[in-house]
This record gives C-alpha cells, sequence and structure tokens, in this order.
C-alpha cells in the first residue's frame, strides 16, 4: 500500500473530521469575475439578487476561492485542497452588525488566469485557463467571523523615491483549435493582407519596452508579419513553413521578443499585417508587453508590480491623482493599495497624503504586485446562482465512483441500483458538487480528478472504478455551437500534431503523489490505480438507451446462448501484411491460453475487392462482419486503418452498417485498433464508437477504442496485454471492465501514443463469462464412418458435479486446423491458420448436471491424423446460468464401422407454411423451409462446397444455407433450415435443394413456387411496434382493398418453426389501415414467451374474390 503523505499531513492538520464539507449546511452563492480587481458587496447587491440579510451581521458575510492561483496545479502534490479557500475582506461602515445604506464588503478577486513571477527569468508572466474565462468564487453566510485584510510593515524612512513602476500588458483571445485537440486555442486567423490594431497601455517612452509576441503558422507557403508600434515599423517576423503531410505538426510556433525604448505617447497601438502568398494563413496567440508607467490614479484601478532588487531597497513611491481624498475619522484614505502578490494572502500598504499628492514606501528586495484603488468607485462581481448545500466529502469505501451531470443523474442512479444488486459499493456524485467542493465552481478537470484521489485516500485505496457519465467536448469553454461538455476529459499539451496530441480519462486515474503532470514522453508515463470508463451520452435517450442495454446484458436469461463463445479477429489488408500478422500473434496467444474460445478470422485480403465507380469495395467480408453480429459473438476484435466513422478503405463498417443491426441479446465488446472509431470529444460528429454504444436496439455492451490516431506497433503492445487479462482471475472471480482496462494500459505503456485508447462503457461491468465448466469422459481418436457417443457432466472450479443444471448443451466439433493463403490484393499473399472445418453441431439435452452425446464422423474429413477440438457450450435453461469447455481429441483414418449406406437424406420443402405444394402462390418476401432427415446424420463440412447445403433458385443463384440448419435436440439425425428470401419480383420461380449425408451421398429436391402480380391483394407496409417490445406489440398494415370484405391470420413462430401465438379476424368493410392488432407477447397456453427474435406470417384473403396474401416480418420480444 502507497502511504500519500501529503493528503495524510493535511487531514491530520483538518481533524480527518473534514469529511463533512463546508458546504454542507449555510447559504452559499456563487459569483463570478472575468478581470482582476476590487469588488463589493452591498445591501443592494443582496435585496437585487433576494438573498436575506435580517439578523445577519456583515462580519458573518465571507468569500472563498478555489485557494490557487490560476487554474489547479496538475501535479498531485501541489494540488490537495480539499474545500473552498477563504479570501480575506474589509468592511466598510459601522459596527451596528448590520448593513446600512453605503456600508460595504470589499475584497480581491483574480481573474481565472494564472498571474505568477518567473525568478529565472525575472519576468512577470500570466498563464490562461484553458477552462474557463470566469473565474468563480462564493459568498459564504455563516456564523464565524471572516478573514481580515492585514497591514504590511510601515516605514518612515525611504533609500530612494520615485513615480514609476512595472506593468504587464497582456492579450490573449483563445477562439480557433486547429487539429480539434489539445488545450491550446489561437485568436485571430490572418489571411494576406489581413491586419489587427490593439490599443496598449500607457507605457513611458525613456524606459525599455519589453514584448513577447507569440504566432502560429498554418501556411504551406512562405508568409510573414509587419509588427508596427504607433505606424512605426518594429520588425518583420518570417513565418515557418508547415510541411504538407498527414501525420506531421499542423502549426508552427514562432516566438519574437522585442526590447528598446519607443517613442510613446497617450494613446499607443500596436499592428500586425500579414503578408504572403494567397494561401497563406497564420494566428495571433497571444501578446505581451512590459514596461514601465507612472503611477497616477485616475478613478480607474491601477495593476503594477516590483521586480525585486538584489539589496534591500526601501523606495518611496509618489502617486499622482486628479481626485483629492480626505481621511476619514480613523485617519484612513479611501485611496487604497494591497499587495495582491498571493491573492489569499493580501496585505494592505498604507497610503500617505503629502501635498497635492500621495506616497507608500515599498520593500524592492522582494517581488510584489499591487493594485491601487478607490473605495468609493467598486463595481459588484457577477451574480450566478445559489447553491445547493452538499457534503460529497463523507462517503463509505466505495468500489464504483460515478460522476454525472444533473442531467443524466436518473439513469447514473440506475446504474448505481445496478451495481448494488451486484454486491458493489457504490457512490454517486455530481460534477457540479465536485467542482464547488474542489474548485470554487471551477470547471477544472483537475478538480475531479482530486476528488477522485481523495476517496481514493480515504477508502484505503478501496476505490477500484471511476465511471463518467456524460459527454465531454475539446472545446472547455462553449465555443462551439451545441456543444456537451457535461463531464469534461483532459487534453494533452501538444495541440498541434494529430499523432502526438490526445484526449485521455486516463488522467483522473494517476493518484499518487508525484504523478500527475504528466509529461508528453515515456518518462511521463504514469500508471492508473483505478479503472477508467465514460458513457458519453449527449441526450436523455442517449443515456436511458445504454443503461438499459447494462441491465438487458446483466440480466442472464436476455443473452444466453452459445454465441459467447466466439472471438472475431477482423484485420485489414495492406502495409506489408502487418495488420493480419498481428491479428494471427493474438490468434495463437488465444488458442494456447483461451482455449475455451472458438477465434474466427475476417481478414480482408481473404475476399474479392471489386472498384466501383473509383471506389474500392469489398461487399463479400461486409456481409461476414454483418454476419457475425447476428450470429454473436463475445469479442469483435478490428485491427487496421479506419477513422471516425468505419474501417479499412473498402468500408465493411460503416454508419449504415451499425444503423442496421438488430443485436440486443448479443452485445459484444469491441476493441477497436484503429484511428479515431471512438472519438467522443468531437461535439460536432458522432463516431462509429458512440454510435455502437448508444444504439438502442444493439450495438456494443462497451468498447477499448481509440480517440485520435494511433500507430500499429502501440495497437498490438496494448491488444496484446488485453488478451492477457480480459480472462484473468483473482480469487476465482473474473476482472470486472475496469480492471481489464487498468492492467492492459499499464502494460502497455509508451508514452502520449498509448493514451489514445478509451474505454467506453462502463468500468464495472463484469463481462457475461459462463460460471460453470464442463467435463468430458476420455475421448477416443474420431474416425471417418464412425459412430461417436460421447457422455459427460457440468462441473464448478472443483471438478464438481453441479447437480440442478438443466438446460442444453451446445456442440461443435472440428477437424484439425487449417493453413490458408490470403489472396494478396495489396501485399504479398498471407499465410494463417483457422479452426473452421466444422464437422458436427448438435444440441443435446442436460438434465441433473449430465448430458450424452450422440453423431456420426463425416468421411469428408481429413484423414490424417491430428488435433482437433470440441467446442461446448452449456445454458441452464431454469436459473440461466453457463458451462464452456473446449476438449483436444485426436481426429483422422477410417472407422471400421464404416457402411456401405448408399442413401442421401430426406429432403421436405415448403414455402412459407407447412401448407405449400408445389406449384401454389406464395408471398413477396418468402420463408424457404427445409426439414431434413439422414440416418447417419447430415454432412455441415464447408471444406469442400458441393458436400455443403445448397439451394439454387432457378438453376443459376447459389445460396450456401450451412449458417442457417438448426440441428434437431438429442437427434444428430434431423435437422432444418430456414432462409427467408429477398422480395421477388413477380414471376415462376424454382428452388432446388442439394443436402448430402455424413456418407457423402447427395440428394436432391426442388419445388416450384409463383410470385404472382395477379389476384394479390395491395397489401403493404407490414410493422409491428414497438419493436422491440415488451409487454404489449401493435401490428399495421397499409390496406390497398378498402371496403372489402377481408379475412386475417396472424401467426407468430419461434426460429425453431413453432407456432406460438395465433389470430383469425375478419373485416367486413376494411379500412385503408389496418391497426387495431395488439399481442402480449404470450404463447398460445397464455405463457410469457422468453426474450428472443420471432418471425410472424400474416395472411390476409379477400372474401370475394381469395385473392390472398401472405408476407413475413421479424419481431424481438424482450424481458
Amino acid at each position: 500500500m502507497r502511504f500519500h503523505i501529503t493528503f495524510l499531513i493535511l487531514f491530520k492538520v483538518l481533524n480527518i473530521n473534514a469529511q463533512t464539507s463546508i458546504l454542507s449546511n449555510g447559504e452559499w452563492v456563487k459569483i463570478g469575475v472575468v478581470e482582476s480587481g476590487i469588488y463589493k458587496l452591498d445591501k443592494n447587491f443582496f435585496d437585487n439578487h433576494n438573498i436575506s440579510l435580517e439578523s445577519m451581521s456583515p462580519d458573518k458575510i465571507k468569500i472563498f476561492g478555489s485557494g490557487y492561483n490560476g487554474a489547479l496545479p496538475q501535479l498531485n502534490s501541489l494540488s490537495n485542497i480539499i474545500s473552498p479557500k477563504e479570501i480575506q475582506s474589509i468592511f466598510n461602515g459601522n459596527s451596528d452588525s448590520k448593513f446600512d445604506d453605503n456600508e460595504f464588503l470589499y475584497f480581491y478577486l483574480q481573474s481565472s488566469d494564472k498571474i505568477y513571477y518567473d525568478s529565472i527569468e525575472n519576468y512577470l508572466k500570466t498563464e490562461k485557463n484553458i477552462y474557463t474565462d470566469t473565474s468563480y468564487y462564493f459568498i459564504n453566510i455563516g456564523v464565524d467571523s471572516r478573514k481580515l485584510v492585514l497591514d504590511q510593515i510601515t516605514y518612515d524612512f525611504f533609500d530612494r523615491e520615485t513615480e514609476i513602476a512595472s506593468h504587464l500588458f497582456n492579450y490573449e483571445n483563445d477562439v480557433y483549435s486547429v487539429i480539434q485537440s489539445g488545450r491550446e486555442w489561437y485568436g485571430k486567423i490572418f489571411s494576406p493582407g489581413q491586419s489587427l490594431t490593439l490599443p496598449i497601455d500607457n507605457f513611458l517612452s525613456n524606459h525599455d519596452l519589453k514584448l513577447h509576441i507569440d504566432l502560429v503558422s498554418r501556411s504551406t507557403v512562405p508568409s510573414s508579419f509587419d509588427f508596427y508600434l504607433n505606424n512605426s515599423l518594429v520588425s518583420d517576423i518570417k513565418m515557418d513553413v508547415v510541411k504538407d503531410n498527414l501525420y506531421g505538426n499542423k502549426v508552427l510556433k514562432k516566438k519574437k521578443v522585442i526590447q528598446n525604448r519607443f517613442e510613446l505617447n497617450n494613446s499607443n497601438n500596436i499592428r500586425l499585417i500579414y503578408n504572403g502568398e494567397n494561401s497563406a494563413i497564420s494566428y495571433l496567440d497571444k501578446i505581451n508587453i512590459t514596461g514601465k508607467i507612472e503611477l497616477k490614479y485616475n478613478s480607474n484601478q491601477l495593476l503594477f508590480h516590483f521586480l525585486p532588487e538584489h539589496n534591500k531597497v526601501l523606495t518611496k513611491y509618489k502617486i499622482n491623482s486628479n481626485k483629492v481624498f480626505s481621511e476619514n475619522l480613523d485617519g484612513k484614505l479611501d485611496l487604497k493599495l494591497w499587495n495582491i502578490s498571493d491573492p489569499y494572502s493580501i496585505n494592505n500598504l498604507q497610503i500617505r497624503k503629502e501635498g497635492d499628492g500621495y506616497y507608500f514606501i515599498n520593500n524592492d528586495s522582494i517581488f510584489s504586485r499591487s493594485i491601487l484603488f478607490d473605495i468609493s468607485n467598486l463595481s459588484y462581481p457577477s451574480y450566478f446562482k445559489k447553491i445547493k448545500n452538499s457534503n460529497i466529502l463523507e462517503h463509505k469505501n466505495p468500489d464504483l465512483l460515478i460522476i454525472t451531470h444533473e442531467n443524466f443523474y436518473d439513469d447514473a442512479y440506475r446504474v448505481k441500483i445496478l451495481r448494488e444488486s451486484e454486491g458493489l459499493n457504490v457512490k454517486i456524485v455530481d460534477v457540479l458538487d465536485v467542482y464547488n467542493q474542489f474548485s470554487s465552481g471551477n470547471k477544472d478537470v483537475t478538480s475531479i480528478r482530486n476528488y477522485i484521489k481523495y476517496i481514493y485516500n480515504f477508502s484505503n485505496e478501496n476505490l477500484k472504478y471511476v465511471l463518467l457519465f456524460g459527454d465531454c467536448s475539446y472545446d472547455y469553454k462553449d465555443r462551439l455551437p451545441n456543444n456537451t461538455n457535461y463531464i469534461p476529459i483532459y487534453q494533452s499539451y501538444n495541440s498541434s500534431n494529430n499523432i502526438f496530441s490526445y484526449s485521455s480519462d486516463d488522467y483522473f486515474g494517476f493518484l499518487d503523489d508525484e504523478e500527475g503532470k504528466w509529461f508528453e514522453n515515456l518518462s511521463g508515463d504514469h500508471n492508473l490505480n483505478v479503472g477508467i470508463g465514460r458513457i458519453p451520452s449527449k441526450s436523455l435517450d442517449e443515456a436511458k438507451a445504454y443503461v438499459d442495454k447494462l441491465y438487458t446484458y446483466s440480466s442472464k436469461s436476455k443473452i444466453k446462448g452459445d454465441w459467447k463463445k466466439n472471438i472475431y479477429l477482423v484485420a485489414d489488408d495492406g502495409d506489408n501484411n502487418v495488420h493480419q500478422n498481428d491479428a494471427e500473434n493474438h490468434f495463437d496467444l488465444l488458442d494456447n491460453e483461451s482455449k475455451n474460445y472458438n477465434i474466427k478470422k475476417i481478414y480482408l485480403d481473404n475476399y474479392e475487392q471489386k472498384l466501383i465507380g473509383g471506389v474500392k469495395t469489398s461487399e463479400q467480408a461486409k456481409i461476414k462482419l454483418n454476419k457475425a453480429i447476428e450470429r454473436g459473438s463475445f469479442i469483435i476484435n478490428y485491427i487496421g486503418h479506419g477513422n471516425e466513422f468505419l474501417w479499412t478503405e473498402e468500408k465493411i463498417l460503416d454508419e449504415n452498417s451499425i444503423y442496421n443491426w438488430e443485436n440486443r441479446n448479443k452485445l459484444p465488446l469491441f476493441l477497436t485498433a484503429t484511428c479515431e472509431f471512438g472519438k467522443f470529444d468531437d461535439p460536432l460528429i458522432t463516431s462509429g464508437g458512440e454510435m455502437l454504444l448508444n444504439k438502442e436496439n444493439g450495438g456494443a455492451i462497451a468498447l477499448l477504442t481509440t480517440t485520435r490516431p494511433v500507430f500499429s506497433q502501440t495497437n498490438y503492445r496494448l491488444n496484446n496485454q488485453f488478451y492477457k487479462n480480459v480472462f484473468k482471475k483473482v480469487d476465482n472471480k473474473f476482472y470486472r471492465l475496469g480492471d481489464i482496462f487498468k492492467e492492459t494500459k499499464n502494460g502497455s505503456l509508451s508514452g502520449s501514443i498509448n493514451r489514445n485508447f478509451t474505454l467506453l462503457g462502463d468500468p464495472s461491468l463484469q463481462l457475461s463469462y459462463p460460471k460453470y465448466n464442463i467435463k468430458i469422459q476420455e475421448i477416443d481418436t474420431l474416425m471417418a464412418g464412425g459412430k461417436v457417443q460421447l457422455s459427460g457432466e457440468i462441473v464448478d472450479i472443483n471438478n464438481i458435479k453441479i447437480e440442478d443444471f438443466n438446460g442444453e448443451l451446445f456442440t461443435e466439433v472440428y477437424d484439425k486446423v487449417s493453413s490458408k493463403l490470403t489472396l494478396g490484393d495489396e501485399s504479398t499473399p498471407f499465410p494463417y491458420r483457422e479452426w473452421d472445418n466444422l464437422i458436427f453441431k448438435g444440441i443435446s439435452s442436460i438434465n441433473n448436471g449430465i448430458f450424452n452425446i450422440e453423431f456420426v464422423v463425416p468421411s469428408s474429413i481429413e484423414y490424417d491424423y491430428g488435433r482437433g477440438k470440441i467446442s461446448l457450450f452449456a445454458t441452464d435453461t431454469i436459473n440461466y446460468l453457463e458451462a464452456i469447455d473446449n476438449e483436444k481429441v485426436i481426429i483422422g483414418g477410417t472407422s471400421r464401422e464404416f457402411n456401405n449406406d448408399a442413401t442421401g437424406p430426406e429432403i421436405d420443402i415448403f414455402i412459407d407454411d407447412y401448407n405449400f405444394t408445389s406449384g401454389n402462390k406464395v408471398s413477396k418476401s418468402p420463408l424457404l423451409i427445409v426439414d431434413l432427415f439422414d440416418k447417419n446424420g447430415l454432412n455441415i463440412t464447408e471444406s469442400k462446397t458441393f458436400h455443403m447445403m445448397t439451394a439454387i433458385l432457378n438453376d443459376t443463384a447459389e445460396i450456401y444455407l450451412n449458417d442457417y440448419f438448426s440441428p434437431t435436440k438429442d437427434d444428430y439425425t434431423s435437422g432444418s433450415i430456414r432462409y427467408p428470401l429477398n422480395m421477388l419480383s413477380p414471376g415462376k420461380y424454382k428452388v432446388e435443394l442439394k443436402v448430402s449425408d455424413n456418407y457423402n451421398n447427395m440428394s436432391t429436391n426442388s419445388v416450384v413456387f409463383i410470385v404472382g402480380s395477379e389476384n394479390k391483394l395491395n397489401i403493404s407496409n407490414l410493422v409491428n411496434y414497438p419493436n422491440p417490445f415488451n409487454e404489449i406489440t401493435n401490428f399495421k398494415f397499409d390496406n390497398g382493398e378498402i371496403d372489402q370484405p377481408l379475412k386475417i391470420k396472424l401467426q407468430v413462430f419461434d426460429l425453431r418453426g413453432n407456432l406460438v401465438y395465433s389470430l383469425d379476424k375478419t373485416y367486413e368493410f376494411s379500412p385503408a389501415v389496418i391497426d387495431d392488432i395488439s399481442w402480449d407477447g404470450r404463447d398460445l397456453n397464455n405463457y410469457p414467451l422468453s426474450q428472443g427474435i420471432y418471425i410472424y406470417k400474416l395472411q390476409v384473403i379477400n372474401l370475394l374474390n381469395d385473392a390472398t396474401i401472405i408476407l413475413h416480418n421479424k419481431l424481438f420480444k424482450k424481458i
């Protein structure tokens, strides 16, 4: 355990009782200022904002700020203030303990920018606050007395006298982000011939003026700036030329320092004029000017500073003013001077009257920054709102911390309820409360990190997961329209290079004292202490959609099935096969260390690519990926080129693909080792990763994805670490996503380019790992033609049978791993291996934890002896628990039981339903139904296409049906096929089926059907809504047979063809839209059906002419 000394010392000082926040009681009001200065509060201010001061003494009114100069420090050891810090103030009025007219409280409030003295350069500097232009503070009306401004040491003698002091002029107006990444924004944009003129303060002529000009070139051609002071050319600034390449710097900075004496007057200005070729473009970043000014007060507050002398020097500073200040009864002037070097430790310097002027004596041996002001000429701070009391410091050692925006609090609370039902301790907080507690209401990213560190330290490091619930933006200050910066993300220092600039939630997980500064190189690498994830919701609909999916995924009854044993590796082509090679290395790792899972591959170079309209496409690869989603996959891992919206140049995945997926009960975890696919901090786009996460009826349960461009070598390192952790157990428990993400990141540190990977989703989610194992008795060699009988049982981790496990076992038997070669479209053909020679799949009953498997080994196996495998997945259909296993088996040779079976399978073909006979008219989108039987089993091998189950439409179009074959439970001799034919044009069709048995005997059968245009009803637009549905769904269609007598028959079938619901209804005068048919999701016995996909059939008959139509569609029932 690491001891966090800074925090521990701090909390001992605060008596560790600091778990009661000062914000938990009393009245708190949020105010803000844009410019540094002295501000006041009086009776009018409180009355105007409906703040009651009844019985309230001015002494009890206090002002609080963040405690920091500018934004919060990133370094943990310097960023340890956990409560708003009081600011000193002075009350101008009598001592009767109430606010009277003309009485007021006044105090210094600094702008949001950091203003500090650089002792090395002996220079006053400013650091723009990247998070806010308004600096926020609190007014507290409480019971304790306020903190007073103290008087500085007064001197009655001096070593020298003067009327001048140092002054800083700073101009910086952040408007543009060049690459939509990083923390740096720039000001005015210049094209050739454009100029900018800025008035500056009245510096003195006979003293050096030091000008710092920061410019930014985005020009790929030569360009320059002419810099003028009061119409005199001061400098010609040559801008650097940006090289036009994909991954280089998009901008180059130019810093110009000019120090000289200039002729100045009472109205000075600077001017920039841009020169260059037509395509040239540059920006102004900032201008910083220091020089000497006369100490002259003319009603406006005056800021100035003194640079330190080497020796102690007391200087008498004379102040001229066009206003006369008299002494009050207490002998003090209304003209005040405060030392504001530290905004939280302010001192008053005594001003004395001397003739018509004024003076003060200052110790110039130390740096000081001061403000001169008149208490009779003060402004109010801006009023924002009253803030609600909160005590986020109180906690009960949470495992999961949820930080959300008030917009999404209800859905975040649903996550809390869900995880608490699993035994986690969960705390949920509003991000505004975090800002209030740790940065006095300023939207500072570091305040969120500091709160997480506070919880982590004072939960004995029990905190494991942090969920950020809400979208973010690279624009912290809401300059973009429709900005979505609900929970901000950390932005890198680098803002000019697409590769090395990044946004990352990792920052919130760096919790050791020496961490946080996060230098963007290998030496700046930090380890995550907690797992961080984000739900980037932009709207209530998106928030609800994702949390609904979490509930679905956490309900075992809704996501049951052997799809969870599949892992898909998807790889791009080209680049000397680096992507496919990386995928093969991941395959080797998984095949050796995670044998229970079936690793399937979609390598782009394995599929035909076509050039259509100048665009490369691969329809085959796209279809393969869509089928992977339809069948279901535990993990889908893409490796290769991409962008915010797609995978591969051939677009095998794009927005349209995601839109059309309906995989609500088969939600995979996506790992996308490609550029920018999960870029969620740009409010002007919706990335593919966001679409997958927020898709209501499918998509992803979570993504480990990228927010910026990435390198293949970094991708591989991270991808490899992911597979080393995703199946890891601690104390016999699988990791949750946050653990996987944390260990993956920590094990693949690569400087800034590792930080572009992020976890989208709930870090406290545990993937749906099967709980139990499967044990099979000793397996003999599997030989061609031999009948195999296996038995086994469901067991726990201690190999003890689970007696109450009752359900189904899904078995797949594979021949030896095959060696293949890709096509070599963009690189040389690539050799790879795959478990794709499936020789048997079956479904067996499990009773009291015991099962039996029976099948015949097809004669089409490879006869050389070698290692095959048996993949097993079991589902308890009562308790919805699951088990998984993968058994090695030797396959090869010929069995002695090989017989002389010469009879092919029996094939029965139907269209739409079992009442079909060849020659019938059918629906426009007919359903092909095939029932199969063979005493030695049906051949499902794909090593030779002539053995595959095939439908041939009109003797030309071949449709391979192996993927649509469903075996009969406990019977290897039979099964069925259901395949929806696409919309067919009117006409006569023949469909021929070819099926082989395990002895390679082929049978064929065919039927004829008619899709006619005559005597067909004009029925269209059949839908059911809602779809998916839970309790009730309604059926609707357009009726072109208005006023005709219609008989309607609605039937609903499960995917095995079993009729589960039927309804008959007659209309004597049918309306134009029929919309009064509903179903409650119950079967013929009035029992609620389980979640899943069902096919419904609508038959409509015109009772006058017997014209008929049959339509099919799909619906999804959820629980």
